[in-house]
């Protein structure tokens, strides 16, 4: 760089290459990094542009791309040419907001119903850490308002900042609820509900706890247990 020269900001750097695909471009993230270099958290700076009303498709809500591919659907206000956002960013929710809602979601992330400080049950050695998230995200023109508020889990907020697809109605989950399995697969959702929160059975458990073994310990375990129980079913 030479002496006078400005050095551009990751946030601007990442909009300009985003903004080069183009709308209906698709990119990854190890072809972001590259034309960014020397940045980190790269993928951080473009959740942020979600703000500036860009809508960035990710594999979580387009089926069609793959793991490490990103979609680009709507490019939003041109920070790299120096445009400026119409409304003011979002700003961080108040103290005493924050606490009502903490205090009204049972100080426990809506999303997975681990409870604040408490241990992640696939993760034991992570501790949950709350934070306040938005239903609608911000960008897609959600409000600050408590309604649109929810406690999240820092692991759930960064998965919900990558999600761009609005929340269901409530005929919809209605709907699929009075649908779900039988009677017992309906008392059990009930309860799920009545508690605000997910409450793993025996077999949930078990399967969380296999998930935390060793590849080879989980290939054992599951080889095993799979021959019992079709040997069982042969009988």
């Amino acid at each position: 760089m030479s002496t006078g020269e400005v050095r551009r900001s990751s946030g601007v750097l990442v909009a300009e290459f985003i903004a080069k695909q183009g709308e209906g471009g698709k990119f990854t993230k190890l072809q972001m990094n590259e034309a960014v270099p020397n940045y980190s958290q790269t993928d951080r700076r473009m959740r942020d542009l979600r703000q500036l009303g860009w809508v960035i498709d990710n594999y979580k809500v387009n089926p069609t791309l793959k793991p490490d591919e990103y979609l680009v659907q709507k490019i939003g206000v041109r920070i790299d040419l120096g445009e400026k956002p119409l409304k003011p960013l979002r700003k961080s929710v108040g103290g005493a907001k924050r606490r009502r809602i903490l205090e009204r979601d049972g100080q426990m992330c809506v999303v997975c119903g681990v409870p604040a400080g408490q241990p992640f049950p696939d993760v034991p050695e992570r501790r949950a850490i709350l934070t306040i998230g938005h239903i609608i995200p911000f960008a897609r023109g959600g409000t600050d308002d408590e309604s649109n508020l929810r406690a999240e889990c820092q692991r759930c907020g960064d998965e919900s900042r990558d999600n761009t697809v609005d929340p269901p109605t409530p005929e919809f989950v209605l709907t699929r609820a009075r649908n779900v399995g039988g009677r017992k697969e309906k008392e059990r959702l009930a309860k799920w509900m009545l508690a605000g929160r997910k409450s793993p059975d025996d077999t949930e458990l078990v399967f969380l706890d296999w998930c935390r073994l060793p590849h080879a310990d989980r290939l054992r375990v599951m080889q095993e247990f799979s021959l019992q129980v079709l040997s069982t079913d042969d009988k």
